[in-house]
């Protein structure tokens, strides 16, 4: 076999359905209101309460999941959200929701690309480390795409994003132009290179189709579908889906066959078999459909009792989850052991 058996993170089906289903799945939603724009808000509805609160409550899991992980994380659960609220209602007030929605485009095009980075590497440590092909020049490959993409981004100078102001930086044709250059001889190289490693016996494909379909993700969500809602909501139904499906093969790792009595229900919905798998993402669903429905529901009232003295609660509160997320799990999956996302 030519090392199309290495390199898998659990087997073959789980692999390739968190590489190709979840690629697939993000796709569909992306290209169906890239050609029928009403549907943006239905399928938005409906993959920020199935996927986007639960990958928020996924990270719960990993950040809260076990008595050691509390005290080790005291802060980050209980100190830095109010921390984040605080500052975000701040910078909303003062700069107004523009500022705060064009930070939530940037910080989520690099939180979700820095994510896909932490998945690529921990199929190159499946497949042994890949003595032949330099981390840097991996990273610097896997990052060309996205760069280009949101540099055709700025060029293309949207004014409105989640309909609120955007505000991108200009940038010239001249840039995106050179910037698609060297990310064609990047990702040309990283294709050559992959075909002779097929040839030596040397390829690992759960990699390979893995940086494939980060290529193929962000150049459609970012530079095929002009749509920018349509192409967002692609690489976001991409990223949150993943995350869920790795974050519960993390846990089930952590626990690997333990069912342990002071983290009974998270360990004992890690355990091997699909069942537990869809176990652990409805188990989600449930904390997040009732928590979230009533965050909202008491934001929105406040606001109708505010009367515009402020600006959107909502708004706040629901940027206010996201970049605690990006900042949170920038820490502690860089923590202990090496695989993170």
């Amino acid at each position: 076999m030519v090392g199309t058996n290495t390199g898998w993170l659990k087997d073959r089906p789980f692999d390739l359905t968190l590489i190709v289903g979840i690629t697939v799945l993000a796709s569909a939603m992306g290209f169906a209101v890239a050609l029928m724009p009403s549907l943006f808000l239905p399928l938005l509805a409906f993959h920020t309460w199935c996927f986007g609160f639960d990958h928020v409550i996924a990270t719960f899991t990993k950040l809260a999941g076990a008595p050691e992980d509390r005290r080790r994380n005291r802060f980050l659960i209980w100190g830095l959200p109010f921390l984040m609220l605080g500052a975000t209602l701040l910078i909303g007030q003062t700069a107004g929701l523009g500022v705060l929605n064009t930070t939530y485009f940037l910080f989520q095009w690099f939180h979700t690309t820095r994510q896909s980075w932490g998945v690529a590497q921990s199929y190159r440590r499946a497949a042994g480390g890949l003595a032949w092909d330099p981390p840097w020049l991996s990273e610097v490959t896997l990052w060309c795409i996205p760069i280009v993409g949101i540099l055709h981004r700025c060029q293309q100078q949207p004014t409105e994003f989640l309909y609120m102001d955007l505000y991108l930086p200009k940038v010239p044709q001249a840039a995106v132009l050179v910037a698609t250059i060297v990310a064609a001889v990047l990702v040309g190289y990283f294709g050559w290179t992959r075909l002779v490693a097929l040839r030596r016996g040397q390829l690992s494909l759960p990699h390979t189709l893995y940086m494939g379909t980060h290529f193929f993700v962000f150049a459609v969500g970012y530079l095929v579908i002009d749509n920018l809602m349509a192409g967002w909501l692609l690489v976001n139904v991409w990223h949150n889906v993943q995350y869920l499906a790795y974050v519960w093969m993390h846990n089930r790792r952590r626990f690997d066959g333990n069912v342990r009595a002071d983290a009974r229900i998270l360990s004992w919905i890690c355990q091997p078999g699909w069942q537990r798998g869809v176990g652990y993402f409805v188990g989600c669903l449930a904390i997040s459909t009732p928590l979230f429905a009533a965050i909202y529901f008491l934001t929105g009232q406040a606001d109708q009792w505010m009367g515009g003295k402020l600006i959107s609660l909502t708004v706040v509160v629901a940027l206010t989850v996201n970049f605690h997320h990006y900042i949170v799990d920038g820490i502690i999956w860089k923590r202990g052991r090496p695989e993170r996302v």
